[in-house]
C-alpha cells in the first residue's frame, strides 16, 4: 500500500513483536476486517525496543506481544511500560506454549486479551472496534 496516498488520520498501527512471522501473517489476514471500515490498519513487525521507543508517537494502536517462558519477564515489563506511557495502545498477548501458571503471571498487567492460535484473532473484533471508537471519531 502506498501510505503517502492515505489520510494519516485514518491509519491505525498494529505492531507485532514475535519470534517468527506467524502472528504478523495472521494480523495481515484478519486485521482489515477487525477494525471499523473508515480506518486502515498498518501492520508491521517491530522489536520490543522499537515498540517501546515509539510509544509516545503512537496514535490509538494495537500491539501484539508474543510471549514464551523465556520472554515472560520482559513481556511483563513491556506491558507495564506501554500502559504507563500510552493508554491508547490495546495490548494482546500471543501465548507461545505458556502454562496456565505462566499465563496467570500476566494478569496484573493491562492485557486486553490472550490468544493461543492465530485463528482466535477474529473473535477480538468487537473489542478492537470499541477500542478504536473510544479514541477516534469513527464509530460503526
Amino acid at each position: 500500500m502506498n501510505w503517502s496516498l492515505v489520510d494519516p488520520g485514518v491509519i491505525r498501527p498494529w505492531l507485532i513483536c514475535e519470534m517468527g512471522t506467524r502472528w504478523l501473517t495472521a494480523v495481515r489476514r484478519f486485521g482489515p476486517e477487525m477494525i471499523p471500515e473508515a480506518l486502515v490498519p498498518k501492520v508491521e513487525s517491530a522489536s520490543r525496543d522499537e515498540i517501546l521507543a515509539s510509544l509516545n508517537l503512537l496514535e490509538p494502536a494495537v500491539v501484539l506481544w508474543e510471549t514464551s517462558r523465556d520472554t515472560l519477564a520482559a513481556s511483563c515489563d513491556s506491558l507495564a511500560r506501554t500502559a504507563a506511557i500510552n493508554p491508547r495502545v490495546l495490548q494482546i498477548i500471543a501465548c507461545h506454549q505458556l502454562t496456565h501458571r505462566e499465563q496467570l503471571c500476566l494478569t496484573p498487567f493491562p492485557v486486553a486479551a490472550m490468544v493461543h492460535q492465530p485463528e482466535e484473532l477474529p473473535r477480538l473484533t468487537p473489542m478492537i472496534h470499541l477500542h478504536f471508537a473510544r479514541w477516534t471519531q469513527f464509530i460503526d
